[in-house]
């Protein structure tokens, strides 16, 4: 159990101090108390809209542990307290529970099946050619300049294009769209003086739907918007192109950026996945993924009383899922500190969560990242940051926001 002295995982400045998640508290934790009591820290101060407070909860460090609960919608629920660290309540708790994460397990399966078909092999393979050519264009704006800013030069234009290409956003919203999503994964930065960035997405995800309304087509909006066997409420829709402007782009954006600081930080590493970039790409990709855990955590509320690896959890009580401790447990990855991108079982990460709430944009994701690193790789192979790069001030995010880089500029042919 905690002690007065001991950290707690809501110290703001915890995670901006490590750059990143607290991997040595992680560690400790692990081997002498995995099932981890951390209380509400009153220090920490968030501006998320309509928070109530911040949760007291049991941070799980074990891989087995976190899978185990995730895989357990019914014992250990999304939707009876949300997924995020704040609370809410009443009206404002109901307005959450619209979200397509923390809806009740029928509800969630049912808005699934219809939105699974974009996200599925076939349909991916359709639109590959596409996000090659994009990436190609994306790395060919910056290749003959020498330098640039990584993550909005090159990192973010990609998956953003493809959400809202998905989604049916009009091309002269996809920026401000973007830029909501941005500022809503930037909660730790807000004051009560920033314009609210959910009450202006939400009033461009009402704009849109209307018009999907007026206009059908094949796009995943407007599939949202007009399916009779759903009958989605337009707080459910806003939700719903929420969490897709948040999670349609961050977690390919922030992997983009992280898979460069490391290749410059392991030039051993780099030099063997330029020896044959098609040979280890893939394993690459999800090493990366494993190791920086871009989506920190998420919590679950028991909903009877249980245990956690033998520790006892009451009703009520709120759980953490620590995504970023499991994918560096020793009892899954050998010597899990150590970026290895030839390590055997690196696609077992669960940085994309598991269970029932799984990310639906996996593939999508994986397949954006290696069109983009390819031309990077291939284009600018020298890249390399310049300085050190500037992380997001987050609890939930693992993500550099700014990081300037050089490269021998590539000749025009």
């Amino acid at each position: 159990m905690t002690t007065a002295q001991e950290p707690n995982i809501l110290d703001a400045e915890l995670f901006p101090s490590e750059q990143g998640p607290p991997h040595h508290l992680f560690d400790r934790w692990r081997e002498n108390d995995p099932v981890h009591w951390n209380p509400s820290n009153p220090d920490y101060l968030t501006r998320m809209p309509e928070s109530s407070g911040v949760k007291s909860f049991w941070v799980l460090t074990r891989y087995k542990d976190v899978q185990d609960v995730s895989m357990n919608q019914d014992l250990f629920s999304s939707h009876e307290a949300g997924i995020v660290v704040w609370q809410v309540e009443g009206d404002a708790l109901e307005r959450q529970r619209a979200n397509f994460m923390m809806m009740k397990p029928a509800d969630h399966n049912a808005v699934k099946k219809v939105i699974m078909p974009p996200f599925m092999p076939k349909a991916l393979a359709a639109i590959a050619p596409e996000i090659d050519r994009l990436a190609a264009d994306i790395v060919k704006s910056v290749a003959g300049k020498g330098q640039c800013e990584f993550v909005f030069d090159v990192a973010s234009r990609l998956p953003i294009y493809t959400f809202c290409e998905l989604m049916g956003i009009p091309e002269h919203l996809r920026d401000q769209v973007a830029d909501y999503g941005n500022a809503l994964a930037d909660v730790e930065s807000r004051t009560e003086h920033s314009l609210n960035p959910m009450i202006g997405l939400f009033g461009l995800a009402q704009e849109i739907a209307e018009e999907k309304r007026r206009n059908p087509d094949d796009r995943l909006l407007s599939v949202m918007v007009n399916d009779t066997t759903l009958n989605l409420d337009p707080m459910q829709i806003n939700q719903f192109v929420l969490v897709f402007a948040m999670a349609g782009h961050e977690t390919t954006r922030s992997t983009a950026a992280h898979f460069i600081h490391l290749m410059h930080r392991h030039p051993d590493q780099y030099a063997l996945l330029r020896s044959d970039f098609d040979a280890h790409i893939e394993n690459a990709i999800d090493e990366v993924l494993r190791y920086t855990s871009t989506t920190t955590n998420f919590t679950r509320m028991a909903m009877a009383d249980t245990e956690i690896g033998g520790c006892p959890i009451r009703k009520g009580d709120n759980i953490y899922l620590s995504y970023a401790a499991a994918n560096r447990d020793p009892m899954v990855f050998e010597d899990p500190h150590r970026f290895d991108i030839t390590r055997a079982n690196a696609k077992r990460h669960l940085a994309f969560g598991v269970g029932p709430h799984v990310c639906i944009g996996a593939r999508l994701a994986k397949m954006q990242l290696r069109a983009l690193l390819k031309e990077v790789v291939t284009r600018i192979p020298d890249i390399h940051p310049v300085g050190e790069p500037e992380w997001l001030r987050s609890v939930w995010f693992n993500a550099i926001i700014r990081m300037p880089v050089e490269f021998t500029p590539e000749q025009v042919k």
